[in-house]
């Protein structure tokens, strides 16, 4: 059950985006509501005293602007109907990846713009939440309108784990959703394996259907999007996919062509 979600926020206009989902969502499941506005401090390079002049004048004029946004959001969430609360994060860039994160492990759900879509234009700060949460995900696509509901919905499975953490995290809205497909990409071998997690879904009382797609010439993230636009879904739910180099994350191939095309919602888990 979905009973605690954060939702990023940036002081930016997709503020209103990402919370018309996480309000949704929230009077859906009558859940609390924790907004995380993320404060990118100001970054000196250097140590040249000549370019040191003004800087007090600088970080005072970031810090306002701040406090003006958190008042502005915490009236914001005043008028909201659900239990909710909003937490300001003053962190560097290079930080801010795992301050969310770490706010995101007692959430049940974390929403945020799709990386790559985002006005902030921080892409590793949501990355780093999907990959080092250990939570689920609900990336949204820019300007996007929320739905009332998830009517179809579509599970990209492939018998990983990831693909498996997914599905679990996303049970409470599969169980809501009026139909689920459950979205198979050809292997190289021609097999298209879903049987399994359909009878795992009909024992919670959901009637998954199966269906297998080609990867195409463009792989399996332009046939994921294909299939969910063809369907008219209105959520994407797959694996998160990816491996660390150097400290930072760099994301499969479909694992990224999703978070850079999606234009419906996809809720991702790792």
């Amino acid at each position: 059950m979905i009973k605690d979600i954060a939702v990023h926020l940036t002081g930016s206009e997709e503020d209103e985006v990402r919370l018309a989902y996480a309000e949704t969502l929230s009077e859906r499941f009558q859940a609390h509501l924790t907004g995380l506005y993320t404060h990118l401090l100001p970054e000196v390079i250097g140590g040249d005293p000549a370019g040191m002049v003004g800087l007090e004048a600088w970080f005072e004029e970031s810090d306002s602007q701040a406090t003006q946004t958190f008042e502005r959001l915490t009236a914001r969430f005043d008028r909201l109907g659900m239990p909710h609360e909003v937490r300001r994060l003053d962190v560097l860039s290079g930080t801010a990846g795992a301050a969310l994160s770490d706010e995101a492990r007692t959430a049940d759900l974390f929403v945020a713009t799709r990386p790559y879509g985002d006005p902030a234009d921080e892409v590793h700060m949501e990355v780093s939440v999907l990959f080092e949460s250990g939570r689920a995900s609900l990336f949204v696509p820019p300007d996007g309108l929320a739905p009332k509901g998830f009517g179809t919905v579509v599970v990209a499975w492939n018998g990983s784990r990831e693909a498996a953490r997914a599905v679990a995290e996303a049970m409470p809205l599969l169980e809501q959703a009026s139909q689920v497909i459950v979205l198979v990409v050809r292997e190289d071998d021609g097999t298209a394996p879903g049987g399994d997690i359909a009878r795992h879904l009909s024992r919670h009382g959901i009637a998954a259907v199966v269906h297998a797609a080609e990867p195409g010439t463009d792989g399996a993230g332009a046939a994921l999007l294909a299939e969910a636009r063809r369907v008219d879904a209105s959520l994407l739910v797959m694996g998160g996919y990816g491996h660390s180099r150097f400290r930072e994350w760099v994301l499969g191939g479909a694992t990224r062509h999703v978070l850079a095309h999606a234009d419906i919602a996809v809720l991702m888990a790792r």
